[in-house]
């Protein structure tokens, strides 16, 4: 290692090195946050696909049945 790759760096140097790094920090949080979308997004239907079948279920179980047609 040189002297100058030990130094800190200054300037303009400095102020895109953590530019950078910023950016890379705000990307891995916006890909967790997708993440963690698509996960709710997915319960959400699941949850809302099990109650429409249930009620659909329910539905058929309690339709009234017609009545038989007598001959008049």
């Amino acid at each position: 290692m040189t002297q100058k790759d030990s130094e800190p760096l200054r300037g303009e140097a400095a102020w895109k090195a953590a530019k950078q790094e910023i950016a890379k920090r705000n990307e891995a949080a916006y890909a967790r946050g997708r993440e963690q979308r698509a996960a709710q997004d997915a319960a959400r239907r699941k949850r809302r696909v099990a109650a429409d079948r249930e009620e659909t279920a329910n539905l058929r179980s309690k339709a009234p049945t017609p009545a038989p047609r007598g001959e008049d």
